[in-house]
C-alpha cells in the first residue's frame, strides 16, 4: 500500500495509511486532558474478522484503543484514540 505504515494489533501487523492526526484538550476536575486521535485507513481482506473496537493498538510508537471502525468492501477506517490507561 503506498504511504502505508504499521498498525499492530493483537501482535500482528496491518499496513494501513494513516490519514488524519489531531490533538485536542478537554477541561476536566483536573485541569486539562489532552486526547490524541488517529485515522488509519486498512485493507479489509488484511483485518481478522470481528470487531476491532477496544482492541490495543500500536502506531508511531504509540499505544492506542480502537475507538471505531467503519468496514467497507474495500477498506476500512479505524478511529484510534490514544490509550491514557496505564
Amino acid at each position: 500500500m503506498i504511504g502505508g505504515e504499521t498498525v499492530t494489533i493483537n501482535s500482528t501487523d496491518f499496513t494501513c495509511v494513516l490519514a488524519e492526526a489531531n490533538t485536542g484538550k478537554e477541561f476536566t476536575e483536573g485541569g486539562y486532558e489532552v486526547t490524541k486521535r488517529l485515522t488509519a485507513v486498512c485493507k479489509t481482506s488484511a483485518l481478522p474478522d470481528g470487531t476491532l473496537v477496544k482492541k490495543q493498538a500500536t502506531a508511531r510508537s504509540i499505544t492506542w484503543r480502537v475507538e471505531s471502525e467503519d468496514r467497507g468492501a474495500t477498506f476500512t477506517t479505524l478511529q484510534l484514540s490514544e490509550d491514557t490507561r496505564r
